[in-house]
């Protein structure tokens, strides 16, 4: 290993200890935790407080002698953006390098697979860049998430029923957005991959999202099963009713048929929020309609728990409406899995409705600790 390889290897130890303990650190804590020299120590930081990457403080007298300095991360060093594209709407987040919410916002904007949508598309990024005072400088990535199979080997959108999309290259939404490095992919892998960062890959996980479209994504630890071709987590088209509703992706019985959140949204003419408050109010409509959804989706859970034995996530845009109907899904799923009393495996994500947002932004914070 060069010289300059061996600055830029120990320079990124530094910085990723910074990260990884989230507390401030003296240069001898961090050259003992790293089996580092103190100059190297010392050259590195010095390098990354230029670079902005950390901060120092702890310089002023106190009545002990000198406090010794302490560097932190500086989460707003570096920025990403997460854009999460449906049917009828778009929405966005930054977040800085803990993953704090710099800025989020959801927009109205009929999706089609034409120059003018992806135009106005990018139109709205600056705006929303500009709006939250996002430095530009510091911006390490836009992600962009679609409901839909993505084979990124081939660098093509397989297929995205919900959108009426099928075999389009990644190459006819990538040029709109060239300003900036910019990764697509499956709303679902980056809502699990929210997740698993924030559960630090301690669990085994699988991650059910539950929007108009329902997808998924399984982690072993702190890697992502694909499948063989990138396909694995579909489980919106696990088929539960044989012969049953009819489903975006032209097969019948497919859980998303039952369990989409247009059953409860836009079937009924109501947003969620008005489903779930004639819920609460005892509405016999609403109950009948939550019964039957319920009653699929914990059947789906029932089978993915007896087939990966690990915990299950619910995430999504329903994540938050669940929070109060947790216990009685959970009792449910109880009655529905092989072990008895085998029914704390289930819980809600994190991010809840930007989920996906956060995820595929998150891509590029954990790519720049490693590669920078």
């Amino acid at each position: 290993m060069n010289t300059a390889v061996l600055r830029q290897t120990n320079r990124r130890r530094v910085l990723q200890y910074l990260y990884d303990s989230g507390e401030p650190a003296t240069k001898q804590e961090i050259a003992g935790e790293l089996s580092l020299s103190l100059p190297t120590v010392t050259g590195n930081l010095a390098e990354l407080l230029e670079g902005g990457l950390v901060s120092c403080s702890g310089t002023q007298e106190s009545t002990g002698g000198r406090k010794p300095r302490t560097y932190a991360l500086e989460p707003g060093a570096r920025v990403a953006v997460g854009i999460t594209v449906q049917r009828g709407e778009v929405r966005f987040l930054a977040i800085d390098m803990r993953a704090q919410e710099l800025g989020c916002r959801e927009a109205p904007l009929a999706f089609s697979h034409t120059a003018e949508y992806y135009e106005r598309l990018s139109l709205y990024l600056e705006a929303f860049l500009d709006d939250f005072h996002l430095d530009r400088n510091r911006l390490l990535g836009v992600g962009i998430t679609l409901p839909g199979i993505i084979d990124q080997t081939e660098g093509r959108l397989v297929m995205a029923p919900t959108l009426e999309l099928w075999d389009v290259p990644l190459e006819e939404l990538y040029r709109y957005f060239s300003r900036y490095p910019v990764f697509i992919e499956n709303d679902a892998n980056a809502s699990g991959y929210a997740e698993r960062w924030m559960d630090k890959g301690q669990n085994n996980m699988v991650y059910v999202a539950l929007e108009r479209g329902i997808g998924g994504a399984i982690f072993w630890g702190d890697k992502q099963y694909t499948g063989d071709h990138g396909r694995s987590g579909e489980f919106g088209h696990l088929r539960i009713v044989p012969n049953g509703r009819l489903c975006h992706c032209g097969r019948r019985g497919c859980l998303e048929a039952y369990c989409s959140i247009s059953r409860l949204s836009d079937d009924l003419g109501l947003t969620l929020g008005e489903f779930f408050s004639a819920l609460r109010e005892g509405d016999q409509q609403a109950a009948a309609i939550w019964e039957e959804y319920r009653d699929h989706l914990t059947d789906a859970l029932a089978n993915l728990r007896t087939n990966f034995d690990c915990d299950i996530v619910l995430g999504g845009t329903l994540a938050p409406y669940l929070k109060e109907l947790l216990p009685e899904i959970c009792w449910e799923l109880g009655e529905k899995t092989l072990f008895e009393g085998d029914s704390f495996f289930l819980r809600l994500d994190h991010f809840g409705p930007h989920s996906a947002c956060a995820g595929t932004a998150l891509r590029f914070i954990d790519d720049f600790l490693l590669t920078f």
